[in-house]
């Protein structure tokens, strides 16, 4: 039966009625809730009953009626509402109360008054919001981009404006945590593989931009409990790969309260969108690149330590998966020259984790670099002895022993000669003086294969000095050698026309060895230089060019003080390439032995499999022959790199001849010959 048109009419009355009812039932519910019974009004009406309690005059009473607070903050593009609940947060009467009436702690407002900063710049939260958990912004049903920070993480905030990373800037009070995760962070050596306000290194990703990010740009899928950027980093810092699944990183093997300190510390590292001037000056130099030096020993512990170890002892090829060399070895340091460290710093190592430290893409300044090359040559010289005054009396025997263990292997018995020159002869003792062959002991030779005994005290050196000394009676002294003014022009020619055939033609050794070496023209006096030159070298292809010489080839005194002359020119002269100088190996005969004996570690290739790679065109490019052979015949302790010269346990020392072959099979991989470029 069809409605008929009352009835409907009837129907609709009813429908309207009790919609409107239900309408007018929510808005009187939503009135009473938003006027009688929000948070921010009770809070206001308990601090009011506070403040008359404790009839406090020193207090600065901010409630007189219940209304909403805002701080309108243009320059810093937000509104904060925050002192809508925290009335007492500048009254010192409220020090002793619980919180939403508490002073705020310190004196940080005195330099940060709310008026000029507001709340949220420091504490994250969402400064609009009168509601605690809307304010909070924590609730995971809300999105909101920056929650409030809870400690100690708060303490991030004060490194975004004020503190430097790369300087010793003040400590401000309550920033304690910070400046934990700040050396927490340089010890750990992160820079390594991030880069943090433009410097480091290029593995992982910008920890600036990292500090950047709001929480809806972390994944959470593996995060358990808190579900913040803090806690993301902190699990992060544990357990890359169970975070990031595919993470390279390694763990950080740290307590809970260093992890809280180095999670504080990166979220601290990002640049808030804020005017330059609420930055101190230290950290707007930094977020502009322009910062003071750093010294080569703090630049090793925020870039090489995550790798090379704390004390640059590397990781075991055996234990790891891709192992590191140990770079503060004393072997390594015996052979390793500062060009060798200056070119590997600034080139890298294609194909390896080892990437290049140019400034252009570290953002480590020329200045830098070269005080990281001084921080390795300062590690060969703390023992050293500087001055002339040498050493009182030593002991044959000992000094025989320390010969024949570290020298015999070059050197030959008794120093007649074997792959190295003789040093027992005529021509050599009569001519050095004691400081040149303790010089010589002492700093080595930089690109051959004689070492840096750097760690020999003064009663070792005295021993082995009385050892070599022992082999001949006349003893050489440094003298002033009465010779004229050199020409450098005319010596460069005389060298590249008399010299170069043996000591090759950049000075780095031929069939003769490498004297235009900084080591080298450093230790020799002029005397020894003119003495040598002049009459020769006996039992070597080195003759007297004064005495041994007829004809237009025979060099008087103006022509060796020109030689000389251009020779120390060389001294502080860049290299275009470190030269591999001599060897006189066959490379077929090395390649045996290099099976034999190599391969199981460094590979068939050399493509380094349990040791480091050899055939690579950085290293081969960096390593002369002579830092090879020093290597080889050394070995290197503490790792499973033996002495080939003196033998081991467990291997046959390998002849000097052997040894030069394997060389020469090594250097048989080179392809190319990358430049020094050190700029």
């Amino acid at each position: 039966m069809p409605m008929n048109e009352g009835n409907y009419i009837r129907g609709m009355r009813w429908v309207v009625f009790i919609s409107s009812f239900i309408l007018l039932v929510l808005i009187l519910t939503a009135w009473i809730k938003e006027g009688l019974f929000r948070d921010w009004k009770s809070y206001q009406h308990d601090y009011s009953n506070l403040m008359e309690e404790i009839d406090s005059l020193s207090g600065i009473k901010l409630v007189e009626t219940r209304e909403v607070y805002q701080v309108n903050l243009e320059e810093l593009g937000r509104i904060d509402r925050c002192v809508t609940c925290h009335n007492g947060l500048e009254n010192p009467s409220m020090a002793g109360f619980p919180q939403p009436h508490k002073t705020h702690p310190g004196d940080h407002l005195k330099n940060h008054p709310v008026a000029k900063f507001g709340c949220t710049v420091c504490h994250g939260g969402q400064g609009r919001a009168l509601e605690m958990h809307e304010a909070f912004g924590r609730d995971p049903r809300f999105h909101w981009p920056f929650p409030l920070l809870s400690q100690p993480y708060i303490q991030a905030s004060c490194g975004k404006c004020h503190l430097a990373i790369y300087s010793e800037s003040q400590q401000f009070e309550g920033t304690d945590i910070f400046y934990s995760g700040k050396e927490i962070f340089r010890q750990e050596g992160c820079l390594g593989c991030h880069k943090a306000r433009g410097v480091g290194g290029i593995l992982g990703p910008d920890l600036t931009e990292q500090g950047e990010k709001t929480k809806h740009e972390y994944s959470f899928q593996n995060i358990a409990g808190d579900q913040s950027i803090s806690n993301w980093l902190k699990e992060h810092f544990r357990d890359p790969e169970m975070v990031s699944p595919g993470s390279q990183m390694l763990r950080i093997d740290l307590p809970d309260e260093d992890l809280d300190a180095l999670v504080t510390f990166v979220l601290g590292l990002a640049k808030p969108d804020i005017p330059f001037e609420y930055f101190s000056v230290e950290a707007l130099r930094e977020f502009k690149h322009d910062r003071n030096l750093l010294p080569g020993n703090m630049i090793f512990s925020f870039s090489c330590t995550a790798c090379h170890g704390k004390n640059g002892e590397g990781k075991d090829y055996r234990h790891f998966i891709m192992g590191v060399p140990g770079i503060l070895n004393p072997d390594f340091l015996r052979m390793v020259s500062e060009d060798y460290i200056q070119f590997t710093l600034r080139k890298g190592r294609s194909d390896r984790q080892m990437a290049s430290w140019a400034p252009v893409l570290s953002g480590w300044k020329d200045k830098e670099i070269d005080s990281i090359v001084v921080f390795f040559s300062d590690r060969t010289r703390k023992s050293q002895i500087r001055n002339n005054q040498l050493l009182g009396e030593g002991d044959i025997e000992n000094g025989k022993g320390f010969f024949e263990t570290n020298c015999v292997m070059c050197h030959g018995s008794d120093g007649r000669g074997g792959i190295a020159l003789a040093i027992n002869s005529d021509g050599f003792l009569p001519v050095a003086s004691d400081r040149f062959i303790i010089q010589t002991i002492l700093y080595g030779r930089n690109n051959t294969a004689m070492p840096s005994w750097y760690d020999m005290n003064a009663k070792q050196q005295a021993d082995l000095l009385a050892y070599i000394r022992s082999w001949n009676t006349k003893q050489g002294r440094d003298y002033q050698a009465n010779l004229p003014p050199g020409d450098i022009r005319k010596g460069a020619l005389n060298y590249h026309y008399f010299c170069s055939r043996c000591h090759g033609e950049f000075g780095e050794g031929d069939t003769g060895p490498s004297i235009l070496n900084r080591n080298f023209l450093v230790a020799a006096s002029n005397a020894y230089l003119y003495e040598t030159i002049a009459k020769g070298r006996s039992l070597t292809a080195m003759f007297g060019w004064s005495h041994d010489v007829h004809g237009d080839e025979r060099l008087d005194k103006q022509d060796i003080s020109d030689i000389m002359e251009f020779m120390r020119s060389t001294i502080d002269q860049e290299l275009t390439y470190i030269y591999a100088g001599a060897n006189p190996g066959d490379a077929s005969t090395g390649k045996k032995l290099f099976q034999s004996n190599c391969a199981d570690c460094h590979g068939e290739f050399g493509e380094g499999e349990n040791a480091p790679a050899l055939n690579n065109q950085e290293l081969l490019s960096a390593a002369s022959n002579g830092y090879l052979l020093g290597t080889i015949s050394l070995g290197r302790s503490g790792t499973a790199m033996p002495s080939w010269g003196r033998g081991e346990e467990n291997y046959s020392a390998l002849s000097g001849k052997e040894r030069q072959d394997i060389v020469a099979y090594i250097r048989n991989w080179q392809r190319i010959r990358i430049k020094y470029g050190s700029r």
